[in-house]
């Protein structure tokens, strides 16, 4: 019963909320569609290779998978890690410093991705002798090496799409994002088809692939970084940019360290199961693999639309915006994976005659393993969505030991232990990895580690004002009540109620222009220096206040009290910033 009292008190917050629920379906429908694109693509090398060459084929692409997973850690680590810091800095109205971010974000891209293609191309023979295979191995050899040849020249494209997909997003061009990313996907799945099926180019046909498909990727976010109103353009950082970069990558590889881990994982994996079950336990893996791809990926793409307005709202002390932003992530995250995750543990055939094995040996095993594999994979999107829940806050370390727990401290020995009971009790190793690495972190947090700091509720004012003038001077009383609360003096009480009300009349006169279904949502901190901070957005046109014409302001023929009550606001406001943030208009009055 109290349960469904708390769900209730959820749902009508929600319903009251204008923004939070536009803002984040916004972002998750491109980000829904960018995750299957990658799985898709990810997948399609697998299908299509393993179609024309056969085991030779599979087992060249699994043997650089430690190479892709180590090229993964860095470039998210990149991507997220940067785009946090800078969606914080746009939301607290620091443009020049979100520049900043991103330019010094971008130039250690690329002097990582370029300077590991160099590297990878000079030492490409000892490169493949650590990986598994030698010239005495004849076609494996020469597949893997094709294959590898183009991945590694290709660096430095894979790292620019995972960075700039992160840092779209983070600056309202989550279209862009989601479009590049899909229609790149779908080149890549289409060359496969091509090169490698119809042009028998085999694993150099299916690496050449991937790396046309992040070119194509790039050439649709270009927009995103030439158009006006956005705030990544590239350019050269400024002095002493590395560090900064460098702390950017630190903190985004409390969350990408996974793929580290997953490298570590696949050396080992692969050695138990060829001891297991020879060629029918890697086979199977293989499967796993890839349909971890499909499941994992959607809880992937839920975090990285949750990111976004985490961040944001985090630095606008929006305590509702959080909450419900959170309540709408996990909801929707466990929703569509857990969709997938029943279609697969009712019918794994399915991915048996995706991959080829149905029908054979194989089958009987693929079908047990799946569906012990995916009743992990349920609770390996809650872990990934938590991970993600703390990096959007700059909590790291909380994101490092979730992480560290599922592919290493729990991940690595299970391996080893549950490779004891045999080829059928070694696939359990997946849901007691994830289960077990969620209670103990959860165990931790019990323990008053890894809390989110938020600000105190009652340092926070929120209202929402509804298209009425009416509307306006209510709030502003209440306004002046929360001021006296918090000890304001008689000049900053005016200064706060006054930029609500100036800012609040304009917009209901020149943004709505007579609509009735507007809403201005405000909020106002009290902060610990003694200054407020005046936050608010709304749904109108695209509308600057603090660009309207204030030459007006003093004319003394034609007056215009608009324009000159803003002009008084922007001269007491200590700062004051405006962006167009996911269809709302946004403002940040600092007072």
């Amino acid at each position: 019963m109290i349960g469904w009292f708390r769900l209730q008190r959820l749902r009508n917050a929600l319903s009251e909320d204008q923004f939070t629920g536009p803002i984040y379906f916004g972002l998750w429908v491109p980000a829904m569609c960018s995750s299957l694109g990658w799985a898709l693509s990810d997948m399609a090398d697998a299908v299509v290779v393993g179609q024309r060459i056969g085991t030779v084929g599979l087992a060249a692409i699994a043997l650089i998978l430690p190479v892709y997973m180590i090229n993964c850690m860095f470039a998210h680590g990149l991507g997220l890690g940067g785009s946090v810091r800078f969606a914080r800095l746009k939301s607290e109205g620091k443009e020049a410093e979100a520049k900043e971010c991103f330019a010094q974000v971008f130039w250690l891209t690329m002097a990582l991705s370029v300077g590991t293609a160099v590297l990878g191309t000079l030492f490409l023979t000892p490169l493949l002798a650590a990986l598994g295979t030698v010239p005495g191995d004849g076609a494996l050899f020469e597949a893997t090496r094709d294959y590898l040849r183009i991945l590694v020249l290709a660096t430095p494209l894979f790292y620019l799409c995972n960075v700039l997909n992160y840092f779209l997003r983070n600056d309202g061009s989550q279209k862009i994002a989601g479009v590049g990313s899909v229609v790149g996907n779908l080149c890549d799945i289409t060359l496969n088809i091509v090169l490698v099926l119809g042009l028998n180019m085999g694993t150099q046909g299916a690496a050449l692939s991937t790396a046309l498909g992040q070119v194509i990727t790039l050439l649709f976010y270009a927009p995103g970084l030439l158009g006006k109103g956005k705030l990544l353009h590239i350019r050269f950082p400024g002095r002493g940019w590395l560090h900064p970069a460098f702390f950017a990558l630190v903190s985004g590889l409390g969350t990408s360290v996974q793929y580290l881990y997953q490298m570590i994982f696949f050396l080992v994996c692969n050695n138990v199961l060829i001891r297991l079950g020879g060629e029918t336990g890697v086979a199977v893996f293989d499967v796993i693999q890839n349909s971890s791809y499909l499941i994992l990926y959607l809880y992937e793409g839920t975090a990285r639309a949750m990111q976004p307005v985490l961040t944001t709202y985090h630095g606008e002390h929006n305590l509702d915006g959080l909450r419900r932003t959170s309540a709408l992530g996990f909801g929707s995250g466990v929703a569509v994976g857990s969709l997938l995750i029943a279609l697969i543990a009712v019918w794994p055939r399915s991915m048996c005659l995706l991959f080829g094995i149905a029908g054979s040996a194989a089958e009987p095993m693929a079908a047990f393993a799946l569906r012990v594999y995916v009743l992990g994979a349920f609770f390996a999107g809650l872990n990934i969505l938590l991970c993600n829940y703390y990096q959007s806050f700059g909590i790291s370390q909380a994101a490092f030991v979730l992480e560290t727990l599922r592919g290493g401290v729990l991940l690595l020995p299970l391996t080893v232990i549950c490779a004891q009971f045999g080829l059928y009790g070694f696939w359990w190793l997946f849901p007691l990895t994830e289960i077990g690495s969620l209670a103990v972190f959860l165990l931790l947090r019990k323990m008053g580690r890894y809390q989110v700091p938020i600000t105190d509720a009652q340092r926070v004012f929120q209202r929402t004002i509804l298209s009425t003038n009416q509307d306006v001077g209510t709030v502003s009383q209440d306004l002046e009540g929360f001021c006296e609360r918090w000890e304001a003096t008689m000049r900053q009480q005016f200064a706060v109620t006054n930029a609500v009300e100036e800012v609040g009349l304009t917009i209901l006169k020149h943004g709505f222009h007579g609509r009735t279904d507007g809403y201005i949502q405000v909020t106002v901190i009290a902060l610990e220096d003694g200054d407020f901070e005046v936050h608010l957005r709304d749904n109108a046109v695209t509308f600057n206040p603090f660009l309207l014409e204030t030459e007006r302001a003093t004319s003394a023929e034609d007056v215009d009290f608009d324009a000159l009550g803003i002009l008084m606001l922007k001269k007491r406001a200590k700062e004051f910033f405006y962006h167009r943030y996911q269809g709302f208009n946004t403002m940040i009055i600092h007072l």
